[in-house]
C-alpha cells in the first residue's frame, strides 16, 4: 500500500453530499461561492480527516461502452452538479466536527444551503464501504483542474443490497488492476438519514428515492480510451447495477488532508492559485499563516507529502 492509500484509508467514515442549485441562479455564481466561500468555513472544523470538493460537466454517456440492462444517460435535469467528500478518522472526530464551530457560526455557515440548494443528498459510508483501491497519481491533494481524464461514477442498484454491494467491490477491484487507470475510490453509500440530519441542523432537502445513488466511484484515468471496457470487468455486472452515470470533472479541490486543512482550505482557492502562479510561496511560510490564522494553521504545508 503506496503512502496515498494509506493516508486516505485511515478515514473510517464518509459523509458524502451531492447536489444541484437552485433555479434562476447562475451556476458558475453557485460553484465560486461554493468553493470559494462555504468551502474554507468548513474546512476549518474540528474533526475533519480528508475533504474533497468536486464540481462537474454534464453526464458522459458515452465514456463507458454500452452494456445491455444498464442505463448511462441522465436527463439534464437530474443530474448532479457538486460533491462535498467529507471524511473523518473515526465516531469521536464525527461528533467533534458536530460539534464545531458552536450553534451560532455554525448556524451561520448551514445557511448556504438556503441560499444556493435546490436538493442536496447526504450519504454516509462506514469502514470497508469507503476506501481507495489505487492511487498511482502522485497527487495527495489535487487542487483545480485535474491533471488527468476524472470521474465520478454515481451508480444505482438493482436487486438486493449485499449482492450488489459485493459486485461494486469486485468491480472497483478489477478497476484498479485495470490498465490506463490510475486511481479507484470506492465508497458504498448508506442510504440517507433524514432524522441524524435534522438533528445535526441541516436543511432537509433530499432527492427523490428514485433519484438516489447507491455507490460512487472517484475514479481517474490516463485518457478516456482507458475507460471503454471497464464496465465489462465483472460479467454479472448488470444483474446487480441498474445505472451508471459517468459526470466529469470540471474542479477538484482538497481542503483538508490527514486531519489538518490544506493550503487552499486556510486561503482559499483563489488565494492558492494566485500564489502558485507566481511562485509566492512566502506567503505559505508557517510563521505568516499562524500569524494570519492561529491554531487552525499549525502544520499547514504548501506539500503534504513534504
Amino acid at each position: 500500500m503506496n503512502a496515498l492509500l494509506q493516508t486516505e484509508n485511515t478515514a473510517q467514515i464518509a459523509r458524502v453530499t451531492a447536489g444541484w442549485k437552485k433555479a434562476g441562479l447562475p451556476l458558475a455564481a453557485v460553484r465560486r461561492y461554493w468553493r470559494d466561500v462555504h468551502s474554507p468555513a468548513i474546512a476549518r472544523r474540528a474533526g475533519i480527516w480528508d475533504y474533497r470538493h468536486f464540481q462537474y460537466d454534464p453526464v458522459r454517456a458515452d465514456l463507458f461502452a454500452p452494456l445491455d440492462g444498464i442505463l448511462l444517460a441522465c436527463p439534464q435535469d437530474e443530474q448532479l452538479m457538486w460533491t462535498s467528500d467529507v471524511r473523518y478518522a473515526d465516531e469521536a472526530a464525527l461528533d467533534a466536527f458536530g460539534a464545531s464551530p458552536g450553534p451560532e457560526a455554525k448556524a451561520l455557515i448551514l445557511g448556504d444551503i438556503d441560499l444556493i440548494v435546490d436538493q442536496s443528498t447526504t450519504y454516509k459510508a462506514v469502514g470497508a464501504n469507503a476506501r481507495t483501491f489505487r492511487d498511482d497519481t502522485g497527487e495527495a491533494t489535487p487542487q483545480g483542474t485535474p491533471l488527468h481524464p476524472t470521474y465520478e461514477i454515481f451508480v444505482r442498484q438493482r436487486g438486493d443490497e449485499a449482492s450488489f454491494r459485493a459486485t461494486m467491490t469486485r468491480l472497483a477491484e478489477a478497476w484498479a488492476a485495470a490498465p490506463g487507470v490510475m486511481r479507484v475510490r470506492l465508497s458504498l453509500l448508506d442510504a440517507p438519514d433524514m432524522e441524524a440530519e435534522r438533528a445535526a441542523g441541516y436543511p432537509i432537502k433530499t432527492h427523490p428515492v428514485e433519484r438516489q445513488y447507491q455507490a460512487w466511484i472517484d475514479l481517474t484515468l490516463q485518457n478516456d480510451a482507458a475507460a471503454r471496457p471497464l464496465l465489462g470487468a465483472v460479467p454479472d455486472l448488470a444483474e446487480h447495477v441498474s445505472t451508471v452515470h459517468a459526470y466529469p470533472v470540471t474542479t477538484l479541490c482538497t481542503f483538508n488532508y490527514a486531519g489538518r486543512p490544506t493550503l487552499a482550505g486556510l486561503r482559499g482557492f483563489p488565494a492558492y492559485e494566485a500564489l502558485t502562479a507566481l511562485g509566492g510561496l512566502h506567503q505559505a511560510e508557517p510563521a505568516l499563516l499562524e500569524w494570519m490564522y492561529g491554531d487552525v494553521a499549525v502544520g499547514v504545508t504548501l506539500d503534504p507529502n513534504a
